[in-house]
């Protein structure tokens, strides 16, 4: 029996679950920036409106004193009321957004991280299957010499 082969099913099972795990470090460090970028984005967007909002509002009562009419009247004060619920609303679904868009990438890591762990689960079983099958060849080889192996040959002559 090759001594070797088993510690080096074991060994390639080993670097297999390593390089897995490595992976769903990667895949949380990326999430991670995604997150980061989803939130640099956000307040970035949140500062532009605001400066545009505060912008729209000094051009309305701009206009409101160069006409002559007082702010708190009327359809002047209907419309710059308008303004702000609209503008209320845009900040209210941008956080949405981000909120949502969060969770959906967070759901995606947890779904790739589940496949990841099956697929070292999977990794492991064959592995443990591997070696149980190839010793039980070299033990079948062992007690008879000769005979059929599991791949069809025949231990002695390597024919069918």
């Amino acid at each position: 029996m090759a001594w070797w082969v088993i510690p080096a099913m074991v060994a390639s099972t080993a670097v297999t679950v390593m390089g897995i795990q490595q992976q769903k470090k990667q895949m949380k460090a990326n999430a991670a920036w995604k997150d980061y970028e989803r939130q640099l984005n956000f307040h970035y967007e949140k500062g532009k409106r605001l400066r545009d909002q505060k912008k729209l509002m000094s051009e309305q009562r701009a206009a409101v004193g160069a006409s002559g009419a007082q702010l708190f009247t009327g359809s002047n004060l209907l419309v710059a009321a308008e303004d702000m619920n609209e503008f209320e609303n845009d900040m209210w679904f941008l956080e949405k957004g981000v909120a949502l868009a969060k969770g959906s990438a967070d759901s995606e890591l947890k779904g790739a991280i589940t496949a990841a762990n099956y697929q070292i689960g999977s990794t492991l079983l064959n592995s443990a299957a591997g070696v149980g099958q190839f010793k039980a060849d070299a033990d079948f080889a062992a007690k008879y010499g000769t005979g059929t192996t599991s791949g069809g040959t025949t231990a002695t002559t390597g024919k069918a």
